[in-house]
Order: C-alpha cells, then sequence, then structure tokens
C-alpha cells in the first residue's frame, strides 16, 4: 500500500529490542502509514466526508479514494463505510481513530514541552477539573508548586466528567480531578483518592425554606431551580432525586454549573442549586448561602485524580500539590 504523497519521513527505530520484536508484529500496511496517513485518517474520521478530507490532505478525491482502499485490502478490514453523503467508521476505523488520537495529540505536545523548556519550566501539563473544582483546588496547587520550586506550567480544561473521561482515556490530558463516579473507576486509569465532599442543596439565607424545621424534595420541588447543565451527571442525579419523591424536575431559571454566577442569582431571587458541601459551608460562614438538609444520594462523595500509569515526575509532583490542596479544604470534623 504505497503512502500518501505528502507523507513525512519515517518514524526512528525503537529504543529495545523488546519494542523492536512487537513493531515487526505489526501488519505490513501499519508499519508502512507515515504521519500524513495518520493526519488523514484523523481528518476522515472528524469530517465523514472525502471531499472536505481531500481538501485538508490537499490531494485529490480519487487518490484519497484508493489509497484508503488499499490501506483497507493490506488490512483486511474495512474502516470506514461509504454511502451516497457520509463516510462513517466501522467498529475497526473507531479502533484506529482511537489509537490514532493518542499518537497525534502526543506529537503535539512535543513543541509547547519545547517552548516551556526554552522559559525555564517543567513541560506543561494539562488537568482536567469538573466545574468550580478549578477554583477549588488550583491556587492551592499552584502556591504548593511555587512554596517548593517547582516551575511546572499547569493547562487546564474544564468541563463535565462525561466530556473529560474520554479527553483523560486518550491522554489529551495528564491528569483528571473529579468525582469517583463508577465510570471513572472503571475507566482504565489509577485513582488517587483527595477528599469526600457531598453535593448539597443550597440557597440565599433570607430564602423561605430557612424557617422550616423540616425540609424534603417536595419542599424543594415548589420553588425554582438553578439546574445543572441537561445530560451532565449533576442533573441526572438531580432528576432521580426528585423522581423518587414522586416529583417531577421543577420550574428551571437556568442552566449553569458556575458557583459564582448560582450564588449571586440565590442571593437575589428565592431559587435552589446544587453545589459541594465544602463550598456551602464557606458560604454560610459569610451569610452568602446557606446549605438545606438534601443532598444528592447517587453522586459519589469522593473527589480523587485519574492519571495513566507509569507516571511521569512531572504529574507525580502535581499529586502531591493536589494532595496538599485537599487537606486545605477539608471540613471540620
Amino acid at each position: 500500500m504505497p503512502a500518501l504523497k505528502s507523507a513525512s519521513p519515517s518514524a526512528p527505530q525503537p529504543a529495545t529490542s523488546r519494542d523492536a520484536a512487537r513493531l515487526a508484529a505489526l501488519p505490513v500496511a501499519l508499519r508502512r502509514l507515515r504521519l500524513r496517513d495518520l493526519e488523514t485518517l484523523e481528518w476522515l474520521g472528524r469530517f465523514r466526508s472525502f471531499a472536505r478530507t481531500a481538501e485538508a490532505a490537499s490531494i485529490s478525491q480519487p487518490a484519497l479514494s484508493k489509497w484508503l482502499r488499499e490501506l483497507e485490502e493490506s488490512l483486511g478490514l474495512k474502516l470506514f463505510e461509504r454511502t451516497s453523503r457520509r463516510v462513517e467508521p466501522t467498529l475497526y476505523g473507531e479502533a484506529m481513530l482511537d489509537c490514532i488520537a493518542r499518537i497525534l495529540n502526543d506529537l503535539r505536545e512535543i513543541e509547547p514541552a519545547f517552548e516551556a523548556l526554552r522559559h525555564g519550566l517543567a513541560q506543561p501539563l494539562t488537568i482536567g477539573l469538573l466545574p468550580n473544582m478549578d477554583e477549588q483546588f488550583l491556587p492551592g496547587v499552584l502556591a504548593w508548586l511555587r512554596e517548593h520550586d517547582t516551575p511546572i506550567q499547569l493547562n487546564t480544561r474544564v468541563d463535565t466528567l462525561d466530556r473529560l473521561l474520554p479527553l483523560a482515556q486518550r491522554r489529551e490530558l495528564d491528569l483528571l480531578v473529579c468525582r469517583l463516579e463508577a465510570t471513572a473507576l472503571a475507566s482504565g486509569l489509577h485513582v488517587d483518592e483527595l477528599l469526600r465532599d457531598d453535593v448539597v442543596v443550597v440557597a440565599g439565607h433570607r430564602h423561605p425554606l430557612h424557617r422550616r424545621s423540616r425540609v424534603d424534595w417536595p419542599d424543594a420541588a415548589a420553588f425554582p431551580w438553578i439546574a445543572p447543565p441537561l445530560g451532565s451527571p449533576m442533573r441526572v442525579a438531580l432528576e432521580a432525586e426528585f423522581a423518587r419523591a414522586g416529583h417531577a424536575m421543577p420550574q428551571i431559571l437556568m442552566e449553569s454549573a458556575l458557583h459564582h454566577t448560582n450564588r449571586a442569582v440565590a442571593q437575589r431571587m428565592p431559587c435552589l442549586f446544587v453545589t459541594s458541601a465544602t463550598r456551602a459551608n464557606r458560604s454560610d460562614a459569610t451569610r452568602e448561602l446557606r446549605a438545606l438538609p438534601l443532598k444528592l444520594t447517587t453522586i459519589a462523595p469522593a473527589i480523587g485524580a485519574l492519571s495513566h500509569e507509569p507516571r511521569s515526575a512531572a504529574v507525580a509532583t502535581v499529586l502531591e500539590a493536589l494532595r496538599h490542596a485537599a487537606n486545605e479544604q477539608r471540613l471540620p470534623a
């Protein structure tokens, strides 16, 4: 199978005899693939279109079609299904695209790593965090790194677990700080528990429910809510609590996972939202919010860090900083 004409030079030889043997065991078609070929497959998986992929790869559509057909024939596997309008990866194609994404992501990290070293920093580390965990952990992490004279550049991504976990599994994140839900525990990544922190229902100090001696979910259903984003694990858990209480979701003022925004709205309007017990405790001390005796029972109370093994020195260092930041966040017994 010929490589695309614009392909880059062959990859360097493996460093060890074991790696060489593993590479030799690959099908010949895979061993002949070059960087440009991997990029083209990635474009095809992303665009699902021969026309857009051919344009990105600067080749003709017939040449692209012929190249892909020869690759599939040499592998003895169909990687993409062609229809009149779209190109869809098969199960084999999805598996190959997943591997290619990891390879290309590792290669893209080379330039920022060089740039950080030029500026006297360690190799950049990308950390994913759930909404509001960035504010909860990063100040303590960065302060600890500075105190210990460890100049690691942190690049952060903040999103929901359903979006961040696939990135961590593809090694697009070096660390993922999240709640240790079943999906996180079954991800194949190494888990370090940092602290336990329930998710509770909160409201402004002047909310009518604060005058109640007892509060249950039917009571909470009588007031408008700031709900977590639709489809997020937190939203699913909230909907489950109301369903168990025999109620549909109450009126939703807006969807938001931003604590500062939710807090500002709740101080002006009689609405409710969910946040961590740590945040609720601190807001109660400043008379900004108060926690109600309601919590999301299906959300894991444990917060931890997910990482790949073996760990780099930078990942191990940031994990130590995360443990220190977690100790600062713990609620009194």
